[in-house]
């Protein structure tokens, strides 16, 4: 056993005519034969691949196992357990093999710690002219390209054993392999696991091989797009680090308009393969045509997008519960002042209190349910937890007049929300709107803070002294950002999770601290976009500023699209009013001096 460092497993399934093309490569290679072996699994062939496998005189040692057909992650695992090389290197079998890929592989494994390794893959010469094989040289050269430009493999988007990839067999096996529940992306999968080991991927570009890919866009739309999309489900469930990054993380990003006829696909009981006859037809027979090339891999792309989110309705159960798990859009309110106006305080602040509990009433009646930051850290996670019509009401600053007029209409409606705590004012003013010229505000004590987090208030940290914290030193900079956890921490005897960026002013230094100290960042930048969905940045969430002035036609359009355009609309017309009466003027001076 120890004489043999590397054992080729390759799984087939009735390619007996495509392993006459490939193995010439694999058993040619310029690595000394009695250094590796070739472990053939034949998946319930019955083409007499078995038969051919056997009769071949070959230099290297060559195994063929046979079992009742599996599927290609048992079939795998079956010749991993089964391998003698301390090293395993898993190939399909319609690679042909570059002359030096052993030893391309086995001189990456040198190094003391287990690494995945992970070659380079192009299309073979020989591989029928098609649709997909334009399409997957487009992909395969854009994906090397972004690879070597960022000098490798970086998790998480890369991280991902395709065939042509190996690592030591002990670790391969520690994994526990391949899951053979999984009806496609195993591959991925496994490279999950093998990531939260700690098993570093490493990408060896020389490690050339060759694909001769031969697959129909029918198959490659209606039954590889199903599995895939089934596979996506279950993946993102057993793997929540996975979800964020998921091909369902941006459901709730598509327009209505554009997810309307999608829904009406996905949610009939019957599925209708017949709408993709014509984009298949076109995509076999018109691909050639420069004019209709573009089109097709579009047409392509879309019914495989389709057919995923069909096979991953099938896996969630329904379209709502896909819906629930996936697609929730999430829309933060923000607030400052709730109270009573008074002299001196800026006026885009104040929200009165009459106006504030109209806002309220209005989203409770249309069936909205104000949630708390953790309630969303957990749906991220886990894809549950949330109602059906989430709304984060954010509350900055933690004046005083929160605890009389604003979280008391929460908790009469059933609302959670958050606040966030300047924790070095605790009990004292807001100095940092003094110092603009702003009326002087008191800030929750202490004692409130705590009562009201027991209400289901949850409090996040807003900093220290509310400094901007793109002026700070790095040392002043930390004790404003982690000393603003642990003292609220320590306030409220539990974890603090969320973070709003003081002025909303951040950048590059600032987001590193605080992604290393809380799970959850907000943000108030108008001009960017509002709504918040699973795929977006937990460290970059969007908020709406509630205007003083909102009417709750306003209120209902910034909830619904980030910005009021009655309110722009008002605003275009009083300026049209005032130039008006301004010419008014002008012309009635002229006529008089007449």
């Amino acid at each position: 056993m120890s004489a043999i460092k590397l054992s080729v497993v390759i799984a087939t399934f009735n390619r007996r005519l495509v392993l006459d093309r490939t193995l010439p490569a694999l058993l040619e290679q310029d690595f000394p034969p009695e250094d590796f072996e070739i472990v053939f699994v034949v998946d319930g062939s019955t083409d007499g691949t078995a038969e051919m496998l056997r009769s071949l005189k070959t230099r290297c040692g060559l195994r063929v196992i046979e079992q009742v057909q599996s599927g290609q992650g048992a079939a795998r695992n079956a010749g991993t357990k089964q391998a003698r090389g301390g090293l395993v290197l898993f190939l399909d079998d319609d690679i042909i093999c570059g002359p030096g890929l052993l030893r391309q592989h086995v001189a990456a494994h040198a190094g003391l710690d287990p690494v995945a390794v992970q070659g380079s893959i192009f299309l073979a010469p020989g591989t029928p002219a098609s649709i997909l094989k334009y399409a997957n040289e487009i992909w395969y050269k854009e994906y090397y390209d972004r690879l070597i430009s960022r000098a490798g493999l970086k998790w998480p988007d890369e991280v991902h054993l395709i065939s042509n990839s190996s690592l030591p067999r002990e670790t391969f096996l520690a994994s526990g392999g391949f899951d053979v529940r999984l009806p496609a992306q195993e591959d991925y999968e496994l490279s999950l696991r093998l990531w939260k080991m700690g098993v570093k991927f490493q990408l060896v570009p020389d490690a050339v091989a060759y694909e001769l890919y031969a697959k129909s866009p029918r198959s490659f739309i209606l039954y590889d797009g199903m599995t895939y999309g089934r596979a996506e489900v279950t993946i993102c469930r057993a793997h929540p680090e996975h979800r964020p990054l998921s091909r369902l993380a941006g459901l709730g990003r598509t327009a209505w308009w554009k997810s309307l006829p999608r829904q009406v696909v996905l949610r009939s009981p019957v599925f209708p393969v017949s709408l993709f006859t014509v984009p298949i037809w076109v995509c076999e027979k018109l691909w050639r045509f420069s004019a209709v090339r573009k089109p097709a891999l579009k047409l392509l792309a879309y019914g495989r997008r389709i057919v995923e989110l069909r096979g991953a309705v099938k896996e969630a159960g329904s379209w709502k519960a896909m819906q629930r798990e996936f697609a929730v859009r999430l829309p933060v309110l923000m607030y400052h002042h709730v109270g009573p106006s008074r002299p001196g305080t800026f006026p885009e602040w104040t929200v009165s209190p009459d106006r504030f509990e109209r806002q309220i009433r209005w989203l409770a009646r249309r069936g909205y349910t104000g949630i708390r930051p953790e309630q969303w850290i957990k749906w991220r996670r886990e894809g549950t937890g949330l109602p059906d019509k989430p709304v984060l009401l954010s509350f900055d600053d933690g004046f005083v007049d929160l605890a009389e007029f604003a979280l008391p209409v929460l908790r009469r409606y059933g609302f959670g929300a958050v606040v966030f705590i300047v924790t070095g004012r605790v009990g004292e003013t807001n100095t940092w709107d003094e110092a603009q010229g702003s009326a002087t505000h008191h800030l929750m004590t202490a004692e409130q803070i705590r009562h009201w987090a027991a209400q289901g208030i949850e409090f996040g940290a807003h900093g220290r002294t509310h400094a901007d914290l793109t002026t700070l030193s790095p040392d002043e900079m930390e004790k404003e950002i982690v000393g603003s956890r642990d003292d609220l921490a320590e306030l409220l005897g539990s974890p603090v999770t969320s973070f709003a960026y003081p002025f909303g002013s951040f950048n590059e230094a600032v987001t590193k601290c605080v992604r290393q100290a809380y799970s959850l960042t907000f943000r108030a930048d108008e001009a960017v976009p509002v709504m918040n969905y699973l795929c977006t940045d937990p460290h970059s969430l969007q908020r709406i500023m509630v205007h003083p002035n909102d009417s709750l036609a306003d209120f209902a359009c910034r909830l619904l699209w980030g910005h009021s355009p009655i309110q722009n609309l008002r605003a275009r017309l009083r300026l049209r009013s005032r130039l008006k009466n301004a010419a008014d003027f002008i012309l009635g001076r002229g006529k008089a001096a007449k």
